[in-house]
């Protein structure tokens, strides 16, 4: 019976077929949660900075100035601007985090289309995936535009071997290649027929 080590095993021995989402839509949602959130933030923080400079508490005067005062504020068990800085510092780090892991995601580059075709091709055939997915899951490749491919090919060098690769190999294989007889995939682990 199919399952993912299967599954990982065909992607590990066809690297065109290592095709995964991008979720940009969703990475594009949280990163704009977080940007809201630290522009929420950012209004806290310049309204205690102004708080604090038209205070007639005498010890914030030095805050603008000195790091030492300002950070020995938040012992005075009220909110500050030493406090506030700490709970922007930390969502500020998680959310250039993001952007940047969002950045090379999106450098990734794009499966070629027939290698989507395999890998479907692959989990619906009885001696390959044979179905084994849930509905969610078996629709995991169906927005080609939100696929990234870690085993892509670099781009194509010339348009032969563009046909060749996208055009001749899929059709062979649809007309004679499935016919041919190897060692079925479950014997298979890790790259070794046994």
């Amino acid at each position: 019976m199919a399952d993912y080590h299967m599954l990982a095993c065909m992607m590990a021995n066809h690297g065109d077929a290592a095709n995964f989402r991008r979720f940009d839509a969703l990475n594009i949602k949280i990163l704009l949660y977080m940007k809201a959130d630290l522009v929420h933030l950012e209004a806290e923080l310049r309204q205690i900075e102004m708080d604090e400079k038209s205070s007639a508490d005498t010890s914030t005067s030095a805050y603008p100035f000195s790091v030492y005062e300002l950070r020995k504020s938040a012992c005075s068990g009220r909110v500050t601007q030493w406090t506030k800085y700490q709970e922007i510092q930390g969502k500020l780090q998680a959310y250039n985090s993001a952007l940047l892991q969002y950045y090379a995601l999106r450098k990734i580059p794009k499966p070629p289309s027939n290698s989507v075709g395999v890998l479907r091709e692959w989990l619906d055939r009885p001696e390959g995936g044979d179905y084994f997915l849930g509905p969610k899951e078996a629709n995991m490749w169906d927005i080609e535009k939100d696929l990234l491919s870690l085993n892509c090919r670099q781009p194509r060098e010339d348009a032969l071997t563009t046909f060749i690769n996208e055009r001749l190999v899929p059709w062979y294989h649809r007309r004679w290649g499935s016919r041919t007889k190897c060692a079925p995939f479950s014997n298979i682990i890790y790259g070794f027929h046994y």
